[in-house]
């Protein structure tokens, strides 16, 4: 039941118990004013039956009292007299206990009695005296009894409770629909908008204000929701400018993060760039001094023409891999992106002495995301073992379906993941500083090597992606990291936990071994 009809009933309810104890005090005091009422009617007519038998002796009152007595009770209606004692004459259990009041008060008195089972009833016990009030020699000669049929009170008492009642059932009624009205209008009516209001906030919409209009606590508390109201737009438009500027921050943070690899990568090349151009010099000259001899000179020609391709490669490359684009959502083939990424350090890997392994599951699915992003985040991994690896080494490439939870949700249901798993042979990473790795800045790299911002800004892509990076040692030394991005809903049948994994084709990498 709601709160409008609960309290109007509630108070309605002990609004007719205070109506109904009035109604009854009412009784109580109507029924209190009959009996005395009756109780002065019963002592006058006492007073004047006394003034009319007394002086009574004790030898008179066994002879005359029983003819006055008849007499009198022809012309008292609904009173009775009755004879109680006199002489040796005591009176019975009844009227013992009047006479003796009577007795010591020397007065008439009566009393009001409600037996089981009989009417109500009045009885008086009234003294007689043997001569006048103030002589010497008066005394009680004998005792009266006055007794009346009281029921009528109980009939009068009743009579106006039954009159009072349909007022009362009405008065109640009408109270209760008043006061349930009020109720609505001043208290759930407000309430109920307020309540509106409330969920529309709860559903994101921050533009509903409830006017307070009232000066009451209502009225207050509408004026507190306004302010709030007030308090979250402001605190929303903050944390709106907040997150643009957050993400405006982390674009460029990432964007100086590639360019910044990029410019590695193009001081490790640039040698390379080097080696055709002199190519091209020399078969330029040999041109220059033979120009007549056809064979030689289409030689020259088609040697220069292959160098030029070379170089126009290596600039395409750094180009695409530094020009600025906007992200992009698509879905996205991650066995192509991360072999266009080692096809980036191609002479990088050759010149250390790496051997490069990409290791794809087939069938794999293309997962939903941004390329550029996705091959960025493999280009930092792959850039930080070649760095890890001087001497040389193996560079292991994995990519297969997984079905994990996903980190930090112990209770969520498995999900498939796609895992793009980068081992090397380097030294590792020590387990003091695998949680301070993905920390911008920090690096463990010689100088001139890394800027310490590589990792940090994959993870934030990575998990822009609703994935994460877990670090551990290869079972042969050096360091393993896992990359898991989610797939498509739609993309993938996901295997059960505990299946046999999907095979995998090992390819040669960009090195060609």
């Amino acid at each position: 039941m709601k709160l409008g009809p609960r309290v109007a009933i509630v108070t309605t309810l002990l609004m007719a118990g205070a109506l109904a104890c009035a109604i009854w005090a009412v009784l109580v005091v109507l029924r209190a004013d009959q009996v005395r009422k009756l109780d002065g009617e019963a002592h006058a007519m006492a007073d004047a039956l006394a003034a009319g038998i007394e002086p009574l002796t004790p030898d008179e009152a066994g002879t005359l009292l029983p003819a006055r007595v008849a007499s009198a009770n022809a012309r008292l209606g609904q009173f009775r007299l009755e004879t109680i004692a006199w002489g040796t004459q005591r009176p019975n259990n009844f009227w013992a206990g009047l006479v003796d009041q009577a007795s010591r008060l020397d007065a008439p008195v009566g009393q009001l009695f409600e037996p089981a089972g009989m009417p109500l009833f009045y009885a008086m016990a009234i003294p007689l005296h043997s001569a006048q009030p103030g002589a010497p020699d008066r005394q009680t000669s004998a005792f009266l009894g006055l007794v009346c049929d009281s029921s009528f009170i109980t009939a009068e008492v009743m009579g106006t409770g039954w009159r009072l009642l349909p007022s009362l059932v009405l008065g109640i009624l009408a109270f209760g629909l008043l006061l349930y009205l009020t109720l609505r209008r001043r208290v759930v009516n407000p309430l109920r908008r307020l309540i509106e209001a409330i969920d529309a906030v709860a559903q994101g919409d921050l533009t509903r204000a409830v006017l307070p209009g009232r000066d009451d606590e209502i009225g207050s508390l509408a004026g507190r929701f306004n302010n709030m109201m007030d308090y979250l737009r402001v605190a929303r438009e903050k944390e709106a400018r907040a997150t643009a500027a957050r993400q405006a921050m982390e674009m460029h943070l990432r964007r100086a993060e590639k360019l910044a690899t990029v410019g590695q990568v193009a001081a490790e090349i640039a040698h390379e760039v080097g080696t055709p151009l002199n190519v091209i010099g020399g078969r330029a000259r040999t041109l220059a001094k033979r120009p007549d001899d056809p064979a030689e000179v289409q030689k020259n020609a088609t040697i220069i023409t292959e160098q030029v391709e070379r170089i126009t490669k290596i600039i395409r490359q750094v180009l695409d891999a530094s020009r600025k684009s906007r992200p992009c959502l698509t879905q996205v083939d991650v066995t192509r992106v991360v072999r266009e990424a080692l096809g980036f350090v191609e002479e990088l890997v050759k010149r250390q002495h790496i051997e490069v392994r990409v290791r794809a599951a087939q069938e794999l699915q293309p997962i939903p995301g941004d390329p550029d992003e996705i091959q960025q985040v493999c280009l930092n991994i792959v850039m930080n073992a070649i760095h890890a690896m001087k001497d040389g080494g193996n560079l292991t490439i994995d990519l297969e379906q997984v079905v994990r939870r996903k980190e930090g949700l112990a209770l969520s249901p498995p999900s498939p993941y796609l895992m793009l798993q980068v081992s090397d042979t380097g030294p590792g990473i020590p387990v003091a500083d695998r949680d301070k790795i993905f920390e911008p800045f920090f690096t463990t790299k010689d100088p001139g090597q890394g800027s310490g911002l590589g990792l940090a800004v994959s993870k934030g892509i990575v998990k822009d992606h609703e994935g994460w990076i877990e670090v551990d040692d290869a079972p042969r030394g050096g360091a393993v990291l896992r990359v898991f991005l989610p797939v498509g809903s739609a993309a993938e049948r996901p295997q059960a936990e505990g299946d046999t994994p999907a095979p995998v084709v090992e390819n040669a990498g960009p090195s060609g071994r």
